[in-house]
Parts: structure tokens; C-alpha cells; sequence
């Protein structure tokens, strides 16, 4: 038996939330949207879909599109300050040699690409963006058809990463170490928890 390890990548891989959210605030500012402005607010955009959050706010698609465009202006100029979780990088070549791994992001493909190219990061055999798809459902379906194997899980660190991957159909382990509190994550029964990513080859392996 094969198991595809498909990954977030903002508080997964890397510990953004700093700066993503810095820069989102200030692009909701910019564009007339100080509803929100606070931790707690950008936090709750990932209860779910993060997209369809700000559609429920009552954003347009260009709403939407310029905040984005901002927030990945400012996401480019700060890559090399962008610190991968510790022992993350190891894990994902061990990982690699075992399993195919893959990234489905609410962040820019481009993005990602460029930021694990400036830490040699080349062990992905896929990466989908919300430029590919707003929708983690979705991008997961895309990596099913493309890889096929016996099982699938998602490595997520918001409520909105484990309620996809669910309705995906596929294993859900939350990530304690991100966005979401411990608590937090509870509250959507993931199938796994871990408090490490070291903790992750052996719930893959229990997957197998």
C-alpha cells in the first residue's frame, strides 16, 4: 500500500503567520476593508475556505483579487525572511523517499515555488496554488487523479485545512505548530494529531 502526503504550506512548512497577516490587514485596509484588523479576525477567515470567507463578508471577486495581489507583492519582498519550521526540511526529503508528497495552498503556486527554491527545497512531485483553484477540495481531487494510490492524507494547521480535506475524502492530520491552536483543531476531529513533524513519518507509516 502507497500514501500520498499532500501538505499546506503556510503554517505547515513555514511559519509565516507574522507577516501574512501584516500584510493581508494592511491590504484589507487599503482597500477599504477594516473589518479586518485584528488577529482574532484573520484568523476566523480560515474556520473555512479562506475565498469563500471573504465572499461571506460581502467582498467582490476584485475585492478579493486586489487584496491578494497586494499580500503576494508583499509575500515576494519577504521570502528570504521566511523561516521553515524546524527540522521541516529533513523530514520532507525522508518523506519524499517513501512517499509522494505534494502542496495544496490557498497561497500562490509561484510563490511557494520560489520560496522552497531559496531553501533547495525540491522533493514535491506537485504543487497547486489558489491560482490553480481557490478551492483545497478541489486541488486535492486533482492530486488524487493524477497520483493514484491506496490512501491519501492532508497535512493541514487550520479548521477550514481539516473540513476540506474531509470533504476530499481523504486522511486529515492537523498540525499543531501552526495558525490554529491545539484546542482549536480539536473542535474538527481531525483523523491525527501531531505536535511535530517529526511525529509525521510514523502516522504515515500507520497509514500504509
Amino acid at each position: 500500500m502507497n500514501t500520498v502526503l499532500i501538505f499546506d504550506y503556510d503554517g505547515v512548512i513555514v511559519d509565516s503567520l507574522d507577516i501574512f497577516m501584516k500584510l493581508f490587514i494592511n491590504a484589507c485596509k487599503e482597500n477599504g476593508w477594516k473589518e479586518i484588523s485584528s488577529k482574532q479576525d484573520f484568523l476566523s477567515l480560515f474556520n473555512g475556505n479562506m475565498y469563500e470567507k471573504m465572499m461571506k463578508l460581502g467582498m467582490t471577486k476584485q475585492d478579493i483579487l486586489s487584496i491578494v495581489l497586494l499580500v503576494k507583492k508583499g509575500l515576494l519582498n519577504n521570502l528570504e525572511k521566511l523561516p521553515l519550521f524546524p527540522k521541516m526540511k529533513q523530514t520532507l526529503i525522508d518523506l519524499s523517499n517513501q512517499h509522494t508528497i505534494c502542496i495544496s495552498t490557498s497561497n500562490d503556486t509561484s510563490i511557494v515555488k520560489k520560496f522552497l527554491k531559496i531553501n533547495q527545497i525540491y522533493c514535491f512531485n506537485q504543487i497547486y496554488g489558489s491560482d490553480i483553484n481557490h478551492s483545497k477540495i478541489k486541488k486535492i481531487d486533482m492530486i488524487k487523479k493524477r497520483y493514484p494510490a491506496d490512501n491519501y492524507a492532508y497535512i493541514g494547521d487550520t479548521i477550514g485545512d481539516i473540513e476540506e480535506g474531509k470533504k476530499a475524502n481523504v486522511i486529515t492530520i492537523a498540525a499543531t505548530w501552526g495558525w490554529h491552536s491545539k484546542e482549536k483543531l480539536k473542535q474538527s476531529n481531525p483523523d491525527h494529531i501531531i505536535d511535530s513533524i517529526e511525529d509525521l513519518p510514523q502516522i504515515a507509516s500507520l497509514i500504509n
